[in-house]
């Protein structure tokens, strides 16, 4: 055993997701929008805000809307090309004080 086999970057813990049932937002050219889920991903790095994504995804109905909020510029970037491939409809993102909020729709 070397003097870093304690040391594993991918065993780090995550900080804990919160999923919370949101109401409603006003988004910016939709209008107001009911939101089934909101799923809290700050802190977490890519891939997790991606998994999660399409975790929560996969137990909602059609033309429900997930909001994520996340701090990684990464995963943000990721999540129109996440909701393509996932049949959903990326509605928009909006920067905060300390990260984005994400909408998507499921179906297309």
């Amino acid at each position: 055993m070397g003097a870093l086999s304690w040391w594993n970057p991918l065993r780090r813990q995550s900080p804990p997701v919160e999923v919370v049932v949101a109401t409603e937002v006003d988004l910016p050219g939709i209008g107001q929008t009911r939101i089934a889920q909101s799923v809290d991903c700050r802190g977490a790095m890519c891939p997790r805000p991606q998994l999660l994504t399409m975790k929560m995804m996969g137990k909602m109905n059609e033309d429900d809307v997930l909001e994520i909020r996340c701090d990684s510029a990464p995963a943000v970037e990721g999540f129109p090309a996440l909701a393509a491939s996932l049949q959903c409809t990326h509605l928009c993102t909006l920067r905060e004080a300390h990260g984005w909020r994400v909408y998507l729709r499921k179906g297309a």
